[in-house]
């Protein structure tokens, strides 16, 4: 086969795929706009998870892991400390969910 159509194929395909990544980014904006009292909960919970991230990534330390600088590591450290709050959060929802059902 023509490297020529395949070069061809490759840029089509990138090309819809960008703008299936520009619609799956866009639209939900654009809904969130036209129904902003329903986009209120979404917004809280981002809120949350950018608390979370941002207190992981302060509490975290920066020492140097190997062929990474201070920073990526602690980055690192907040993205693995964020995992476990999250874990923890949904272990303790999961128990509390079952408990509830429980005495109900």
């Amino acid at each position: 086969m023509n490297e020529s159509v395949i070069n061809i194929g490759m840029f089509v395909t990138y090309g819809l795929l960008g703008i299936a990544a520009l619609t799956a980014i866009i639209f939900p904006i654009i809904q969130m706009f036209w129904n902003f009292r329903k986009a209120i909960p979404a917004l809280i919970g981002i809120g949350v998870l950018v608390v979370i991230v941002l207190f992981s990534y302060a509490i975290s330390t920066n020492e140097v892991y190997e062929n990474a600088g201070p920073n990526v590591s602690q980055w690192v450290g907040g993205g693995i400390t964020t995992t476990m709050i999250l874990v923890g959060m949904c272990v303790v929802a999961a128990v509390f969910t079952e408990v509830y059902k429980f005495f109900r």
